[in-house]
């Protein structure tokens, strides 16, 4: 019986790592923004337009926090894309980056325990105008 336990075990710690990196993207997966309004919409930038992005700080300015926008990818860098892309149509000035849009994981039990793995994945971001 104690053998049988050591060899799930093993089978499992190969298996688990195969299964996780399978899951991941660099982009890959190309997932686009969503948008949740919490107020009324600008006039839009154009592409080539900046806009500020706020990562561990406000902005100095007053502003005002419009649109809630996320997108569930697992390269950071195509998320910062596409929510600043986003913005822009919205007429955003800014974004405050708030945190990861969503997380995954398993459970695997062994024995009278359950091994535990997950992940956070995607960003979230505030769209603001300034006053």
């Amino acid at each position: 019986m104690k053998f049988r336990l050591i060899i799930q075990f093993c089978i499992l710690l190969t298996i688990l790592p195969i299964f996780i990196t399978s899951c991941a993207s660099t982009g890959f997966l190309m997932a686009k923004p969503k948008v949740i309004l919490l107020g009324k919409t600008y006039p839009p930038k154009d592409e080539q337009e900046t806009i500020d992005v706020y990562f561990t700080k406000k902005p100095d300015k007053n502003y005002v926090e419009f649109a809630r926008i996320t997108c569930a990818d697992t390269s950071d860098k195509w998320c910062l894309q596409q929510i600043s892309k986003k913005a822009k149509t919205l007429g955003a000035d800014g974004i405050i980056i708030i945190g990861k849009a969503d997380s995954y994981g398993m459970g695997v039990p062994i024995g009278n325990l359950t091994y535990m793995s997950y992940d956070d994945y995607g960003m979230e971001a505030i769209a603001i105008k300034y006053k």
